[in-house]
């Protein structure tokens, strides 16, 4: 965790300084938004071949979520990968359903980096019953090779703290 806040620290502190932008934000913009479909997409289809692509496999690699299980980190590609694969080969057939819904967003763009803060809200059935979750996201993008990959991932559920919800159901 510790690890975590230092990075994010000075990803915060240093981005805001930088001069170097890109050069087509809007294009940009949007292949950054196609690859986190992508990834939801295939992370949601237990899609582990269509999954990896969307993601920067080097040892700097990380994905953290928050919820109601707890604080999660994997970190480096070895263990993300780990965390993806396991999750593919387990038994989701009670989810069905899916429908993903993002706002909010922002991205602040310093030379082959990107920062990208959004809201995402999924609705899905869970035995039949409708549920979903709301998570404030975070994603560190890097363009490799001209292709925009994900380097970090941070996702929140901010379900059980929405206002005047007390019983929400969420994963």
């Amino acid at each position: 965790m510790k690890r975590f806040s230092i990075l994010l620290l000075a990803t915060l502190f240093l981005l805001p300084g930088c001069k170097k932008d890109t050069q087509d934000p809007e294009a940009d913009i949007e292949a950054i938004k196609s690859v986190i479909k992508q990834e939801t997409n295939s992370y949601l289809k237990q899609d582990l071949v269509n999954l990896v692509k969307t993601w920067a496999n080097t040892d700097n690699a990380i994905r953290i979520s928050v919820g109601s299980n707890g604080y999660k980190e994997f970190a480096g590609w070895e263990k993300v990968y780990a965390f993806f694969k396991a999750s593919a080969n387990t038994d989701w057939k009670d989810y069905s359903n899916y429908r993903v819904r993002r706002s909010n967003w922002r991205f602040e763009f310093c030379g082959d980096g990107a920062l990208v803060f959004f809201d995402q809200n999924m609705l899905f059935d869970f035995k039949g019953e409708p549920m979903n979750t709301f998570s404030k996201e975070f994603r560190f993008m890097k363009k490799i090779k001209g292709d925009w990959k994900i380097l970090m991932l941070q996702w929140v559920d901010m379900s059980s703290y929405m206002e005047g919800e007390a019983d929400v159901k969420t994963f």
